[in-house]
């Protein structure tokens, strides 16, 4: 009976943590797809490019979701953001040019809503 007990409670506990798992890849997704949009909307990418910038922002994403779950509220959170967004620059620069990157940077920027 016990061990029915244990196989049931970890059960619930693996099946729960895969669910968190997928629900954070889609997110990851999202927000990855989001960025990749903002940029070929306003620049063209080759598809060389769009691999480069595909892998680079997904590392950063998941480097920014983990220091926000680490940080959160938290003086150290401002200033952990500010270092992983530099790395993300530093990274764009190395893998596309400072030019390019620029580029790239500017593109993906969204545009601010008015206030009447």
């Amino acid at each position: 009976m016990k061990k029915v007990i244990l196989f049931l409670v970890f059960s619930v506990v693996v099946s729960g943590s895969l669910f968190a798992q997928k629900n954070a890849d889609k997110k990851l997704q999202r927000h990855t797809d989001a960025y990749i949009t903002r940029v070929e909307s306003k620049i063209t990418l080759s598809k060389e490019e769009k691999e480069k910038l595909i892998v680079l922002k997904n590392e950063h994403t998941k480097s920014s979701f983990q220091i926000t779950s680490e940080h959160k509220g938290t003086p150290e959170l401002k200033v952990n953001r500010k270092e992983n967004n530099k790395k993300f620059s530093l990274a764009l620069k190395e893998a596309f040019g400072k030019e390019r990157a620029q580029e790239i940077k500017k593109a993906s920027k969204r545009k601010k809503k008015k206030k009447k």
